[in-house]
């Protein structure tokens, strides 16, 4: 690697194991090859394989003739691009005002204490991805979180791993919804 170069991240996919032709369609569809496609294409390979592996940034730069540092600045700047494989269920967990007086933080150290992850980490069976919102929009249902498209409100701490282990790798069992209230 030249010096000049920034490393994205060690990715836990194999570069193998990554299907290129979806991220080869993408481009093909850009109307032309402008740097003002950058953003969006970022986010529409990170649709596919719900992070930006390496040998499709690859492909990205080459085609947009843009540089790693460049794409990296991009990845860096917002929080939704991941560079790295996110858990099957990723948990946003509220720690605006409402939610953290009523026991987020209780609930991030018990996610913490059984997954051994903080925000922004992924569990070692890629179960989950914990994130942190500053608001989720629901104070009324605080402390609240959001698991995958699952919204659960007025969470009771003390049953933040019931919750959480309600979800599986596989899916021949579906979770239970806890619909949040205003």
């Amino acid at each position: 690697m030249e010096t000049n170069e920034i490393p994205i991240a060690d990715q836990s996919v194999d570069e193998e194991e990554i299907d290129l032709a979806p991220t080869e369609e993408v481009l093909k569809n850009l109307p032309d090859t402008s740097r003002s496609h950058l953003i969006p294409t970022l986010q529409k390979i990170q649709d596919i394989y719900r992070f930006l592996p390496m040998p499709a940034m690859e492909l990205l730069m080459d085609f947009l003739n843009v540089t790693r540092a460049e794409i990296y600045g991009v990845i860096s700047f917002y929080p939704q691009l991941r560079i790295t494989e996110p858990g099957k269920h990723i948990i946003k967990l509220c720690y605006g005002t409402a939610c953290f007086v009523k026991g987020a933080p209780i609930i991030g150290d018990k996610i913490h204490d059984r997954y051994h992850i903080r925000p922004g980490e992924t569990d070692d069976t890629k179960l989950f991805t914990l994130q942190t919102a500053s608001c989720l929009g629901n104070c009324g249902a605080a402390p609240m979180a959001i698991i995958g498209e699952d919204t659960h409100g007025n969470i009771d701490p003390e049953e933040t791993l019931n919750i959480l282990g309600e979800y599986k790798l596989d899916d021949t069992e579906a979770p239970a919804i806890e619909e949040a209230t205003a």
